[in-house]
């Protein structure tokens, strides 16, 4: 059976055209590499003020009617859960009127739901609507409305426009930004997807003020983490929290997605540097699908955060980060997160679903980890007699 060549990225032909060029003039191999190097940091660059063009975090209205007038859309197709068409459609539609005609998807709420069924929804209801490559899907809701959402636009018909408005904290300072767009599979957490930017990034305080006050707190994981990796300035303002009711997440928000950006524009596509975000998400992760996979019902957010403790430990154990300062961000995880136990019998089966985590190589599970504030460090071999030091700390940290 014939075979296709797997598709070559921009990088991997410019290298071709290098190597089969310096084959037959070796003098200027140096002045060709040279070049790539200076064409990978435009391209790299080139993502990042596209990415930063695209994101809005004020006026609202303004930005969004402007954008959207410019555009000039065939048609609007809003993407939502039952909980954001209650709460948050009749502010999108208050705010932009000329959205009230949008045809409307309703997917059901929860991670459980991000799977390739739901995908296969929007894209039935986007064929019987009729939709074509000029036409745009909105997708209002959380990380799960923006990862799924960007998903299924990404792959229908090849690729139509999304535009993200994320309605949570966790949303706002961490799925949308980045394009990063998937659904899980076999109850694997974002197993399936593609790395695509949305044409724009619409962040509005006011979603946040229909939140439990549940889904701040799990939000607010990621920020931690985002001050973690950042460490100094975006550290001690998180330090500083008392109460989650009584922040300014305008400026929260702003600063954590600065943060986000700073990494993406050297790797848009997690090769290396971008794998630091990922900090706290090998075990997190475990731990959610694992929650999961028993029907039960949990936060993302309660996860990671849950998972940044185990990683905390390891971060001290192998990279000598400082007890002090470990100490000191687990403080501030134990002041705002509910613990999350499980018990010593379902190692194995957590063990088992880091094995699936994607920054992993050659069978050996990888993390990212800290050895200072300020200063991760990537693909970090941890073995399995590690990971279940860290299970354990993280158990005596949640009993105590």
């Amino acid at each position: 059976m014939h075979r296709r060549k797997p598709r070559q990225s921009v990088e991997q032909k410019f290298k071709g055209v290098i190597a089969s060029v310096a084959k037959q003039s070796p003098k200027f191999t140096g002045l060709l590499h040279a070049l790539h190097l200076e064409a990978c940091a435009l391209l790299a660059m080139t993502i990042f003020v596209a990415m930063k063009d695209t994101i809005f975090t004020k006026n609202f209205a303004k930005n969004l009617s402007h954008f959207l007038e410019r555009k000039n859309y065939s048609l609007h197709f809003i993407l939502m859960d039952e909980n954001t068409h209650q709460l948050c459609l009749p502010i999108l539609q208050q705010e932009i009127q000329d959205l009230a005609s949008a045809t409307r998807i309703e997917i059901y709420a929860g991670e459980e739901h991000k799977n390739i069924r739901a995908a296969e929804y929007v894209w039935q209801r986007l064929t019987e609507e009729k939709a074509d490559r000029n036409s745009v899907l909105i997708n209002l809701g959380g990380g799960m409305v923006c990862d799924l959402g960007g998903f299924a636009a990404s792959t229908y018909k090849r690729g139509i426009d999304f535009i993200h408005i994320p309605t949570t904290l966790l949303s706002q300072v961490d799925a949308a930004i980045g394009g990063k767009q998937g659904i899980d599979f076999m109850n694997f957490k974002n197993q399936v997807g593609v790395f695509r930017q949305p044409a724009g990034v619409f962040v509005h305080e006011e979603f946040l003020k229909t939140l439990p006050q549940e889904e701040i707190v799990s939000g607010f994981a990621e920020v931690i983490k985002h001050a973690l990796i950042a460490g100094d300035g975006l550290w001690k303002k998180t330090v500083s929290i008392e109460n989650l009711t009584e922040v300014n997440w305008n400026e929260i928000v702003s600063d954590s997605i600065d943060v986000k950006l700073a990494v993406v524009k050297k790797d848009p596509e997690e090769k290396n540097l971008r794998k630091v975000l990922n900090f706290g998400h090998t075990m997190g992760h475990a731990i959610e699908s694992w929650i999961l996979n028993q029907h039960k019902t949990t936060y993302h957010g309660h996860c990671i955060a849950t998972g940044m403790m185990g990683e905390l430990y390891l971060s001290s154990s192998c990279l000598g980060l400082s007890e002090k300062k470990r100490d000191e961000a687990l403080t501030v995880i134990r002041k705002h997160f509910p613990k999350i136990v499980f018990p010593e019998s379902e190692f194995d089966a957590l063990i088992d679903l880091m094995k699936q985590d994607k920054k992993n190589e050659h069978g050996t599970i990888r993390m990212a980890l800290l050895r200072k504030f300020g200063n991760p460090v990537i693909d970090v071999e941890v073995d399995e007699m590690q990971i279940r030091e860290a299970l354990k700390f993280m158990m005596e940290q949640n009993e105590g």
